[in-house]
């Protein structure tokens, strides 16, 4: 579940599916290494896949999402942003994004919507640059109708370190990232809210927590960008943070940081109510 894609200006190894063209990257990027296979109602979680005819791709997993209100996706900026200077990747401008939710199959079941608008956050940034300067790592699809599922809640707090949080994603689940034979199963993974200092190689920044890799060689990667993590609050799912970036090369090999989607309350609501940020 990572990607090596690096943007300029620090080692910022994205989990989004921008892996250089080569027959290992032809199909669906990788997912949660050391997961299994995910239980429960998951019906908010997102599959974000996208049609480039002229690449030869449709119905293309691309990054995971949450459905925060039924009209709109809460996902990772850096899915649907092109990085500076990278030529490798497809662009985004030839994309058409939709989205599959309420399914735990990245291919078939639950429903399926279109993106008619992608919202990301003023602040994003590709390049980390000095250390703890804000990411912003967020971006909002609106759907072309509400669909009928029920969204996940927004936190009501920042999770903390010690905070015990469940990551999810699709993909392939080899520890080398290999993409080449996919589960198309979504995966879930235990995992718990560090210090910051844990993700000082990856630059974690403000607005943003550092989750484990547990047993030093299980967590995300490529494919699993703008998944959730979710922390179960007396039973209930509740969405704290949005997957971002990691500092290894392999899926696993270090903490990965995960955008505090509570820091965001405000901006995620204005944007669903069509207002714009200053």
């Amino acid at each position: 579940m990572r990607n090596t894609a690096i943007a300029s200006g620090a080692a910022f190894l994205s989990l989004a599916g921008i892996l250089a063209a080569s027959p290992a990257a032809a199909a669906v990027q990788p997912n949660i290494v050391g997961g299994s296979e995910a239980t429960g109602n998951t019906s908010w979680m997102v599959s974000l896949q996208y049609d480039a005819p002229a690449y030869g791709r449709s119905n293309y997993h691309t990054c995971g999402g949450a459905l925060l209100f039924r009209s709109w996706v809460v996902t990772g900026a850096h899915c649907v942003s092109d990085m500076p200077g990278n030529t490798q990747s497809i662009p985004t401008a030839a994309k058409t994004f939709s989205i599959r939710v309420g399914s735990k199959d990245r291919t078939q079941g639950g429903e399926t919507a279109k993106v008619v608008k992608i919202v990301v956050y003023p602040g994003w940034q590709w390049s980390v640059g000095a250390p703890k300067q804000p990411v912003d790592d967020v971006a909002m699809l609106q759907l072309d109708h509400p669909v009928n599922v029920q969204p996940i809640q927004l936190a009501g707090r920042g999770a903390r370190p010690g905070d015990r949080v469940t990551l999810y994603g699709w993909g392939a689940d080899q520890p080398d990232g290999d993409p080449s034979n996919l589960p198309t199963q979504l995966q879930q993974l235990d995992s718990r809210v560090l210090p910051s200092a844990k993700c000082a190689d990856a630059q974690q920044s403000a607005g943003e927590i550092c989750t484990s890799n547990p047993h030093g060689t299980d967590g995300p990667g490529a494919g699993d960008s703008g998944g959730p993590a979710v922390a179960f609050v007396h039973g209930t799912p509740t969405l704290v943070g949005t997957c971002s970036r990691g500092a290894a090369q392999y899926p696993g090999e270090a903490p990965t940081v995960y955008t505090s989607s509570p820091d965001f309350r405000g901006w995620l609501y204005d944007t669903a109510r069509g207002i714009v940020a200053a």
